[in-house]
């Protein structure tokens, strides 16, 4: 058995990566299984996702959509309006504090001369 075949294996099976990423095995003895046994064998039985499993797996990729709408249907739109209100009188309060653009500083300086000498 060749690694090519091996790698082909694994993409048929990409439930073998899990189980490597999680630690409880390694590439090495994964491979050393499917060069002794081969791919059509009762030791593959438990890197396997069960039918039950796999249709959770299913539902988690392809569920996204549900999971948004049943993520909608439990927002309490009222709280949401308060939290509004309440963050549009705050702004509105920030700018009656905040100074507005109209009011200009007159500058009180006035740049002395350069070469001015100072008497005592």
């Amino acid at each position: 058995m060749s690694k090519g075949e091996f790698k082909e294996f694994v993409k048929k099976n990409p439930n073998l990566i899990n189980y490597v990423e999680k630690g409880e095995t390694t590439w090495q003895k994964l491979y050393e299984i499917y060069d002794l046994y081969g791919e059509d064998n009762s030791v593959w039985d438990k890197y396997q996702i069960k039918k039950e499993e796999k249709t959770k797996a299913e539902v988690n990729q392809n569920g996204g959509f549900k999971d948004l709408l049943n993520l909608v249907k439990g927002v309490d739109l009222t709280a949401v309006q308060k939290g509004l209100n309440s963050l549009d009188k705050a702004i509105e309060a920030f700018k009656g504090i905040a100074p507005t653009g109209d009011v200009k500083a007159t500058p009180n300086y006035e740049p002395r001369p350069t070469y001015k000498y100072f008497e005592d």
